[in-house]
């Protein structure tokens, strides 16, 4: 990350113009900049092969520690993300939106091996029973708007408003300029200001609530020299004529400091686990992130499919942030609607409503609020049409499903998946303001695949509905009819993904993986139909998995053939 920061002062970046090797070669004849952007990226190999060997360390050795074992693959997934991100900014020429892009994702993974290094340091927690303090809250706090200042200090960059106040600590005596980047500059001092606030606070609560860690002290000590420090090297920026050592330590100290915030709030929150965590994560569980995750990624398919490439970095961020909160508040309401069910089902019972570890109170009020963010993001960052589908996606999954279709006939999963499919209509609108019909085939396609999907698991958990009396497919009609209708539905389903390149707005890439992975699809509904009874729930489990993949891989194939037909 400190020698990403003198790329970006010598102006290095295109050095490599391609990706993943340079000038065509493993090593390349090198000038300076080629040199200085080759060790660059042999630097991020080394990273990645340290990271590998980590979290192969971490299965081998810690597998069964509850926190390290996510931490190591979370910041694994993190790397491969960093390496695709990586190449888009080389192959794009380098865009200012993705460059800063490339940098919050690295500054979110280094926060991952922090929390890591501090958890393997203290592995025993102090004193497991206390709830959240002050200091937790505060450092949290200033840890979320540090994180906001590195991120407006590379968009600073990415603009050209670096240099655009020559003067310290006001832009040529002027506090608010209004020339544009003189303006982007000094937004961004004042965002520092307002971090100082945060940061002296969260040191000062810290240093006073030692008890809690042996590490609290040191820690905060570390987080104020380094914020001084980072104050001194920026004010050192423009008194120095903006020289290439303050410039290149400026993103190197303010990466230190994130560091070493980050520790302090692990610090802070590790002797909370039991509690304090668990309550986070209960909230988190309110807006199933699973599905959440799965929808979100047809939504950006669409967007891929609509643009014909890689879709604005602003308007994708506004589409997954508000198709997040649209998705999280109907998934918080259906867990207040669904709680007298969730009580009676093995596979729900452990949900934090029917196990009363969240109020019912917090998933409506989570709810509402979610799907009112959703709208004003989508609205703002987008346009009309993608907020208003959005929510009208959320009341038709509350309002037509789980209230009504879920309880009284078994084509509840049928009618209801439409819910399940306005994701790719929010997408295509957002990037075109109107819905197309490659954009119904998108849902049509959700749609076809939510019954064979959700029928799988009914057949996995008959029992479960029986016992609930939601009257599922497999509980009225049994499990060999719930088989044939599911192969039924894959095959519809298959031969209605090949349209999508009929029409001409796929190529062949997505072709090719369509047919391979309906036809996939086929094979497993076909051996539900084969199998036994007693046989057929055990294959039920690997269709629906597979279920899922099917339907992640099937939209990746569209990101990846809109983006290499560009």
């Amino acid at each position: 990350m400190i020698w990403g920061g003198i790329v970006r002062v010598t102006g290095s970046g295109e050095g490599c113009p391609d990706w993943p090797l340079c000038h065509g070669q493993f090593l390349p004849s090198l000038n300076m900049a080629t040199r200085i952007e080759w060790l660059h990226r042999f630097l991020a190999i080394a990273g990645g092969l340290t990271l590998a060997s980590l979290v192969v360390w971490t299965l081998a050795r810690y597998r069964r520690q509850p926190v390290l074992v996510p931490l190591a693959l979370l910041a694994g997934c993190l790397y491969i993300l960093q390496a695709v991100l990586g190449g888009v900014v080389v192959l794009f020429d380098l865009p200012p939106s993705w460059v800063t892009v490339h940098l919050a994702n690295a500054e979110i993974l280094l926060a991952v091996l922090t929390v890591m290094a501090v958890v393997v340091r203290w592995p025993s927690v102090v004193a497991p029973g206390l709830r959240p303090a002050a200091a937790a809250w505060l450092g949290l706090s200033a840890a979320a708007a540090t994180f906001l200042l590195i991120v407006s200090g590379a968009y600073v960059r990415g603009t050209g408003a670096t240099t655009a106040c020559p003067t310290w600590p006001l832009c040529d005596g002027v506090a608010f300029p209004t020339d544009p980047l003189q303006l982007v500059h000094m937004l961004h001092r004042y965002l520092t200001a307002i971090v100082a606030v945060l940061i002296v606070l969260a040191v000062v609560t810290a240093w006073r609530d030692e008890h809690r860690h042996p590490a609290q002290r040191p820690l905060a000590g570390l987080v104020f020299g380094l914020f001084v420090l980072q104050v001194a090297v920026g004010a050192a920026n423009p008194l120095s004529g903006f020289s290439e050592v303050p410039l290149a330590a400026h993103p190197a100290v303010a990466s230190l400091l994130w560091c070493a915030l980050v520790a302090l709030v692990a610090a802070q929150w590790r002797p909370l686990f039991p509690e304090g965590i668990a309550t986070a994560r209960d909230v988190i569980a309110l807006t199933k992130p699973t599905i959440m995750s799965l929808l979100l990624l047809t939504a950006l398919g669409a967007m891929f499919l609509a643009e014909h490439g890689v879709p604005p970095v602003d308007l994708l961020v506004s589409v997954l942030v508000g198709g997040a909160c649209a998705s999280g508040g109907a998934s918080a309401l259906n867990h207040y609607f669904d709680r007298d069910i969730d009580e009676v089902m093995r596979r729900t019972r452990r949900r934090p409503l029917p196990s009363h570890r969240v109020g019912t109170r917090v998933a409506v009020v989570l709810g509402i609020v979610l799907n009112v963010l959703a709208f004003v993001i989508l609205w703002l960052g987008a346009d009309l049409l993608a907020a208003l589908l959005a929510v009208s996606g959320t009341v038709f999954y509350i309002g037509v499903y789980t209230l009504w279709l879920k309880r009284t006939t078994t084509h509840n999963i049928v009618i209801g998946g439409a819910a399940g499919a306005i994701p790719p209509l929010v997408g295509w609108a957002a990037v075109t303001g109107s819905l197309d019909l490659p954009a119904w085939l998108l849902f049509a396609i959700v749609f076809f695949w939510t019954p064979a999907h959700f029928w799988a698991l009914a057949l996995l958990i008959r029992d479960d509905y029986e016992r609930a009396s939601v009257p599922m497919l497999p509980v009225v009609s049994g499990d060999r009819a719930t088989a044939w209708a599911i192969l039924q539905y894959a095959v519809m389903l298959t031969a209605l993904t090949v349209l999508l390149f009929v029409i001409r707005a796929a190529g062949s890439i997505y072709l090719v993986s369509a047919i391979v992975l309906g036809a996939a699809f086929v094979w497993y509904a076909a051996r539900l139909v084969r199998a036994t009874d007693a046989r057929r729930r055990a294959l039920a489990r690997s269709a629906y998995l597979f279920s899922m993949l099917y339907l992640a891989l099937l939209f990746v194939a569209i990101m990846l053939d809109s983006a290499v037909r560009l």
